[in-house]
């Protein structure tokens, strides 16, 4: 999108590495990078977040939702605040800005669109059972949603892009990077 020169929101809890991703964007062609920390496991955020998106736009035509936490882990070895930790940013955060965003798109009578970034857990993902749960209850939402949200104009996509090396590798031994 910046490369598109897309006026573009960012978001999440490191201030840090937000203000590194606006340079970064601005760089690649973006003419306009409103940076907002939020934390989108706070439905009260992500409502916070539009405002300042609307505020500062005045609209918001796609959602690119690729939030993600996990961390490697044996299935047996998750704690519950471990589970409910990577549940609550990787499914319910998509779900409240998915639904807040739609709400909107709906209320306003525009279209809209959202596109959810998730893993290839087809097949599972050992070591991160929390977060192939997760992304596959997101993706399972997306096809629901689409339907239902398609009389609005609102069109949902999910997407599976494969392993990705980013620096959360670095939390991943050798070994399990090879896989």
């Amino acid at each position: 999108y910046a490369r598109l020169g897309a006026r573009l929101v960012i978001c999440g809890r490191d201030r840090t590495k937000l203000d590194a991703c606006e340079s970064w964007l601005r760089r690649l062609g973006s003419p306009d990078v409103l940076v907002q920390p939020t934390n989108i496991r706070e439905p009260d955020a992500v409502e916070r977040l539009l405002d300042a998106t609307y505020a500062h736009f005045g609209r918001l035509d796609v959602q690119v939702n690729n939030a993600g936490g996990q961390f490697p882990k044996a299935a047996l070895d998750i704690s519950v605040k471990g589970w409910n930790a990577v549940i609550d940013n990787n499914l319910n955060g998509t779900w409240y800005m998915m639904h807040a965003a739609a709400q909107r798109w709906r209320g306003t009578g525009t279209p809209g669109s959202i596109v959810n970034i998730v893993i290839t857990f087809q097949r599972g993902f050992p070591g991160v059972a929390h977060t192939c749960a997760a992304r596959a209850a997101v993706a399972h939402l997306s096809k629901t949603v689409a339907v239902e949200w398609a009389p609005h104009n609102i069109r949902v996509n999910c997407v599976a892009p494969g392993v990705i090396e980013s620096t959360g590798f670095k939390q991943y031994s050798a070994e399990a990077r090879e896989k």
